[in-house]
């Protein structure tokens, strides 16, 4: 009896002990918290991993589930949340136009990286199932002026989540939440320090489904690959609210929603991603996925939206006869990274070329809590022909590991 009690004492100490650093944890920053969950240190205790996962990480990604196989996709679920997959996000961009005639380009992405897989046993309601950030971004065309903010949190206590069953994240007072009656818009509400987002999209098209059947694979080992899928044309209107001072704004946009659990290929440094509207009513995404030796990726591919909504996949890999060529760099001023910001695409099986040019120069977010590297995203205009006839657009360029390594949080 007396052996036994002893063995419970010691148990009701260390789980005292865990507690304690689960509370210390919680007074942390926000940046240290996520750093300290994405590499499975101290905050692991409070969720209690079993030997194997808690010694090895690799083994950690294998317990999530890998994107593969097929899925039967279902709107608005596929909206929410895939806790069973490891990481996820939703983003947000498009151009506005103020009352006043003055050009803005937004940016708006919430990411969820899960700490463990399935519902665990808690010694602390400060520990979370994923961990949250969001990074917003204004782009004042008129004024040459970029602005940024981001925020991390875990997802316990109502500090940051997402609904499973329709689109519905947030962190803090960050929302993007699901518009009423309408099973793909989606109202983006986000109080900034410096400037404010309230927005309704509406989707005028439904979800294009990238790659195969919205399996999008980026290497060849096993879950190399994301489910993704982007509502290519979202009617904007709402304000933005900078200085003190709102403006009423309408304009398009385009979401883009992926997950999957090892996207990102080992040899893979980052890559050169591309979301357009052009005025024939076509869409286009496309990216190049750059090997760390430079070399683009035999799984850099795109997708062709036609008027009607049909599209068509198609890949980039060297001696497709595709081509996706930096034509001028950038180089910031405040890490020193060079970024590619304008473009020439080449897609002579659609008949299909486009030189892509910055809105703005610069338009880096340098890192923000969650996210420990800079990379390059912003607003872009776009000009060429399809076929015989001339075309123009708009959309959004986005540039990753130039600014820094994309390990630990994409891998």
């Amino acid at each position: 009896m007396g052996m036994r009690m002893k063995r419970g004492a010691r148990r009701r100490a260390a789980l005292a002990v865990r507690n304690g650093i689960c509370a210390l944890l919680a007074h942390w920053s926000l940046l240290a918290r996520w750093a300290l969950l994405a590499h499975w240190s101290l905050a692991a205790l409070c969720v209690f991993p079993g030997p194997a996962l808690a010694e090895r990480p690799e083994a950690l990604a294998g317990a999530f589930r890998a994107a593969e196989g097929s899925r039967e996709w279902r709107f608005p679920r596929d909206h929410g949340s895939h806790e069973d997959y490891r990481l996820e996000w939703w983003y947000y961009t498009g151009l506005l136009t103020a009352e006043d005639g003055g050009r803005i380009g937004f940016q708006v992405t919430f990411f969820r990286r899960a700490v463990l897989p399935g519902p665990v046993w808690r010694a602390s309601a400060w520990a979370p199932r994923s961990l949250f950030a969001a990074q917003a971004a204004l782009s004042l065309l008129g004024e040459g002026r970029f602005m940024r903010e981001g925020l991390a949190a875990r997802g316990s206590l109502g500090m940051a989540g997402a609904a499973t069953d329709r689109q519905e994240v947030w962190l803090g007072a960050w929302r993007a939440e699901a518009l009423p009656g309408d099973p793909h818009g989606v109202r983006l509400h986000v109080p900034g320090r410096e400037f404010a987002l309230d927005l309704e999209l509406r989707a005028e098209r439904e979800p294009v489904l990238h790659g195969v059947d919205g399996l999008d694979r980026k290497g060849e080992a096993r879950g190399n690959a994301s489910w993704y899928y982007s509502l290519t044309r979202l009617a904007a209107k709402g304000r933005v609210i900078v200085d003190g001072k709102a403006r009423a704004v309408r304009g398009m946009a385009w979401m883009d929603h992926e997950f999957g659990t090892t996207q990102l290929a080992a040899e893979n440094a980052g890559w050169d991603w591309m979301g357009l509207r052009l005025s024939d009513g076509s869409d286009l995404m496309l990216y190049r996925l750059r090997r760390k030796d430079g070399a683009p990726s035999p799984h850099s591919a795109g997708t062709w939206v036609d008027p009607n909504g049909r599209s068509v996949a198609f890949t980039l890999a060297p001696g497709s006869g595709n081509r996706l060529t930096p034509l001028r760099w950038w180089q910031s001023p405040a890490t020193g990274a060079r970024y590619p910001i304008a473009w020439r695409i080449e897609l002579p099986e659609l008949d299909v070329e486009l030189t892509v040019e910055p809105l703005l120069e610069a338009q880096e977010l340098a890192p923000t809590p969650g996210i420990p590297f800079a990379y390059w995203e912003g607003a872009v205009s776009v000009k060429g022909r399809r076929g015989r006839r001339a075309v123009r657009g708009e959309g959004y360029l986005e540039l990753t590991g130039y600014g820094g390594s994309l390990d630990p949080v994409l891998r």
